[in-house]
């Protein structure tokens, strides 16, 4: 007997999607969270940037300490992360295979990369995995309850490929 399993790619990696089914095998089966009460009615998200340039991407609310989220700012694709230490916004995409990173974990202030565990860190854009391939970084801040994305700080590189960091081999040939 086979069954069919649906991914939905726009909201996790293949790699935290595995790693889910694992917990859930493992684990067994979780119990239902508390229902969440009637939201309250809630501002518009701004449409337009504000007077400096910056571009409300999210409610506060919806980034949760600890966790990330992928943005689009102006046409590109940005991550922010909610860290213990503050907020950082960075590129979206992987230097090394163009995973989106706002699917990463995170360690402190350090987001792993959901597909092969290359590690960046949030506040500089250095990739500690390979230092020559790091992801740009962006102003942000928070306002009236929304995180707002400004100017990059930094350039990250458009080179990609390189070595997997999670064990994989993908030089020796299969048997």
């Amino acid at each position: 007997m086979h069954s069919r399993i649906e991914v939905d790619s726009s909201t996790m990696g293949i790699r935290s999607f595995i790693k889910r089914k694992v917990e859930k095998r493992l684990g067994g089966e979780r119990s239902a969270p508390a229902p969440t009460p009637a939201p309250t009615p809630q501002a518009p998200m701004p449409t337009e940037p504000s007077a400096d340039g910056f571009i409300a991407v999210a409610r506060e609310s919806i980034v949760p300490q600890g966790s990330g989220r992928t943005v689009v700012v102006q046409g590109e694709a940005v991550a922010i992360f909610h860290t213990q230490t503050g907020w950082y916004a960075i590129d979206d995409a992987c230097t090394h295979e163009d995973a989106p990173l706002g699917e990463g974990e995170l360690d402190g202030d350090v987001v792993l990369c959901p597909y092969h565990d290359w590690r960046y860190d949030l506040k500089t854009g250095e990739c500690h995995t390979d230092p020559d391939r790091p992801v740009g970084c962006f102003q942000i801040r928070l306002e009236d309850g929304f995180v707002w994305v400004g100017s990059r700080t930094s350039q990250g590189t458009t080179e990609r490929g390189g070595d997997h960091d999670d064990g994989l081999t993908t030089t020796e040939p299969l048997s």
